[in-house]
């Protein structure tokens, strides 16, 4: 028996009956479609404004890093925790389908929607920049570019994990949602209170889970170039330059968060009745 194939068969049916799934993609790629239409318009009417490759990857990026990993939360809480306040995870095990293979699709589940939400917005903003009347570069992704996409996988990764740990522990689709946007509130005013207390607790702040996505998705972090221009012009009105953590440490930090959560999530799973 194809074990993953299984898996993967039974957590599609599952998620492509659910309403949540078909309204969350639905908004997001029409918000996107939308988004890349505009800037294709825009360049037409615009010529200052160019959209085309590689230079227009950050743009392409913008709307997909600021709402997807969001998305993926959200999505991933309402198709995971109400397995267990409906009993399905339970009649699934019962059924000979064991804890680990039952969080086995769980992860399944996660891995194919943190692709299609770094493929499809690459893809279609791609196109969209390929027939907007702009003039690119002659490469298409540049080592720059791949290392956006990769910090924005990165983000989708790691909300996609905390998700799937706070859907497994909580195990209730309204309180996991709360539980996430609450933090994220709270780690946003501590960050934004300690910043002004302490440089050095500051320092520890970045190294917080939504410190660290958000930094994975800011081009700043990845253009070198743009960050310097970005700071001459913080200089010229006399604000202090922009730092950001060395790339690597993000992808460090970004990882051990994300199998961080996947422990905690299983570990929920293992020990606790479905």
């Amino acid at each position: 028996m194809n074990m993953p194939g299984a898996l993967f068969r039974i957590e599609a049916i599952k998620a492509t009956r659910r309403r949540a799934f078909w309204v969350a993609f639905g908004v997001f790629f029409a918000l996107f479609l939308f988004d890349v239409v505009n800037a294709v318009q825009i360049a037409t009417e615009r010529p200052n404004v160019p959209y085309a490759l590689p230079e227009s990857w950050p743009r392409i990026l913008a709307m997909p890093s600021f709402f997807g990993p969001f998305l993926l939360g959200i999505l991933l809480i309402l198709l995971v925790a109400p397995e267990f306040s409906w009993r399905t995870g339970r009649q699934n095990v019962i059924d000979g389908l064991s804890k680990e293979r039952f969080y086995a699709g769980k992860l399944l589940v996660a891995g194919v929607l943190v692709a299609l939400l770094v493929v499809l917005p690459i893809v279609i903003g791609g196109i969209g920049a390929t027939i907007s009347p702009s003039e690119g570069g002659p490469a298409i992704v540049r080592k720059l570019d791949a290392s956006l996409m990769a910090g924005y996988a990165l983000a989708l990764l790691m909300w996609g994990s905390a998700a799937l740990m706070l859907a497994s522990l909580v195990r209730s689709a309204g309180p996991a949602m709360g539980a996430l946007v609450l933090y994220v509130l709270i780690e946003g005013f501590v960050g934004e209170v300690v910043g002004r207390v302490s440089r050095t607790l500051e320092t520890v702040i970045e190294f917080f889970p939504l410190a660290i996505s958000q930094a994975l998705v800011e081009p700043l972090a990845h253009y070198p170039d743009m960050l310097a221009a970005e700071n001459a012009q913080r200089a010229a009105r006399g604000q202090d330059a922009l730092e950001f953590l060395a790339i690597e440490v993000l992808i460090i930090a970004a990882l051990v968060f994300a199998a961080g959560f996947l422990a905690a999530g299983f570990f929920s799973v293992k020990r606790r009745d479905l």
